[in-house]
C-alpha cells in the first residue's frame, strides 16, 4: 500500500524545484511506499522539463499537465489521483529535512490522527533562518481541530493560515469532501484549513524539525496579487463558502463559533482590499455584495481581539472600518520610517570619535 502522496503545484520555479524533489527523494523510506505528484500548472519556464528528467530515474515521481488554472485547482487535481494513506502538500520552492518521512508517518500511524502539524523553519532565499517552530512542548498532545488551530499558531499572526508542514489522512479528506475552493487565488489555504480543523477531532504535533519554508520575492504571498480583482472576489467567495459551511446542522455550536474567525477575516480582507482609500462608491458596492451573501452582520463569538475590533467596526459602519485601517496603515508606515532613521543614527559614529 502507498503510505504517502506528496502533492506539489509547479509554476515558474525552475530555480527551486530540483532542490525540493531531491529533498523528498533523500529519505529513509522505500520509494515504492510514497508517490510524488507534480502538477505543472502551465509553467512557461523549464520547471516541467526538470521534473520529467528526474522521472527517468525515479518511478515514484508523476506529473500532471494542465493549463494555468492556479494552485487551488492544481492541488485538487493532485488529491483526486492520490493513492496514499496520507497527503502532504509542499510548495516547490520549499524542501524537507533528510530522512524524516518515515518518522512522521510512523507517529501518525501510532496516534491514529487525521491531522499532524510538523515542525518548520522559515528561511530567506540565501538560506538565513528567520523563524523556527517545532512544537516540542506539544509533541504528546492529542486534540480536536478547533483546539489545535491556536496551538499551531502560538497566537502569532505572522504565521499565516497554511496547508504546508501539515500531514493529513486522505480518507478524512474524502469522508468530508474536503477540497480547495476554486476561484480563490490568494490565501486559499485559510479557507480550507478552517473547514478541515472545524471537523477534525484527532490532531497531533510532531515536535521535531521537518519542513523548510522559503520566503522569496515574486512568491504569491508577497506579490501584488492581493490587490487584484481575482483576489478580491476570492475573499468574498471564501467568506460566503465558510458561512454556508457553518449552516451544516451536523456541526456543534463550538464548531460554528470556531468558523467565525475565518469568516470575519475574509470579510475584512474583502472590504479593505476592494477599494482605493476613501473610494466610497467601491465600498458601497462591496457592502451590497456582502449583504446579498447574508453577511451584513458578523457573529464575533470566539473571534480573537484584533479581528473582533475590526468586526465590530464593520458591523457599525464599513466606512469607519476603512478609516480605522487607513489610520493604522499610516501609523505603521510612520513608525517603520522612524525605526529606520533611528537605526541609521545609531550606526553613525560621531565625528569627534
Amino acid at each position: 500500500m502507498t503510505r504517502l502522496s506528496i502533492i506539489i503545484p509547479i509554476y515558474k520555479v525552475e530555480d527551486y524545484v530540483e532542490r525540493c524533489l531531491s529533498s523528498l527523494l533523500n529519505q529513509n523510506l522505500d520509494h515504492d511506499q510514497y508517490e510524488i505528484i507534480c502538477i505543472n500548472d502551465g509553467s512557461p519556464d523549464r520547471s516541467g522539463e526538470i521534473v520529467k528528467n528526474l522521472m527517468k530515474s525515479f518511478s515514484n515521481i508523476h506529473i500532471i499537465e494542465q493549463e494555468n488554472k492556479g494552485v487551488s485547482i492544481a492541488r485538487n487535481n493532485g488529491i483526486d489521483i492520490a493513492t496514499g494513506k496520507y497527503l502532504l502538500f509542499i510548495d516547490p520552492d520549499d524542501f524537507i529535512e533528510a530522512n524524516t518521512l518515515q518518522r512522521v508517518l510512523d507517529k501518525a500511524d501510532k496516534m491514529d490522527c487525521q491531522v499532524s502539524f510538523l515542525g518548520f523553519t522559515v528561511i530567506s532565499e540565501c538560506g538565513q533562518v528567520i523563524e523556527q517552530r517545532f512544537y516540542e512542548k506539544l509533541k504528546d498532545r492529542l486534540c480536536r481541530g478547533i483546539e489545535a488551530y491556536p496551538l499551531s499558531r502560538a497566537n502569532d499572526r505572522r504565521d499565516p493560515d497554511r496547508m504546508v508542514a501539515v500531514l493529513f489522512r486522505r480518507d478524512f479528506f474524502e469522508h468530508h469532501k474536503l477540497r480547495y475552493l476554486a476561484g480563490v487565488p490568494y490565501l486559499e489555504d485559510g479557507e480550507l484549513i478552517a473547514r478541515i480543523l472545524c471537523v477534525a477531532d484527532r490532531c497531533i504535533f510532531d515536535g521535531r524539525p521537518f519542513y523548510f519554508r522559503t520566503i522569496r520575492k515574486g512568491s504569491a504571498t508577497i506579490s501584488s496579487l492581493f490587490y487584484s480583482e481575482r483576489a478580491i472576489n476570492g475573499f468574498l467567495k471564501s467568506a460566503t463558502n465558510l458561512a454556508d459551511f457553518k449552516k451544516n446542522p451536523v456541526l456543534k455550536q463550538e464548531q460554528k463559533d470556531f468558523l467565525n474567525q475565518a469568516i470575519c477575516k475574509f470579510v475584512v480582507l474583502y472590504i479593505t482590499s476592494s477599494h482605493v482609500p476613501f473610494g466610497f462608491k467601491k465600498i458601497k458596492k462591496a457592502k451590497a455584495r456582502l449583504n446579498k451573501a447574508g453577511l451584513s452582520k458578523l457573529d464575533l463569538t470566539s473571534v480573537d481581539l484584533e479581528y473582533r475590533i475590526l468586526g465590530h467596526l464593520y458591523n457599525f459602519s464599513v466606512v469607519l472600518l476603512i478609516i480605522y485601517q487607513f489610520v493604522l496603515f499610516r501609523l505603521h508606515h510612520i513608525c517603520k520610517i522612524s525605526r529606520f532613521r533611528l537605526k541609521k543614527v545609531l550606526r553613525t559614529k560621531p565625528k569627534d570619535c
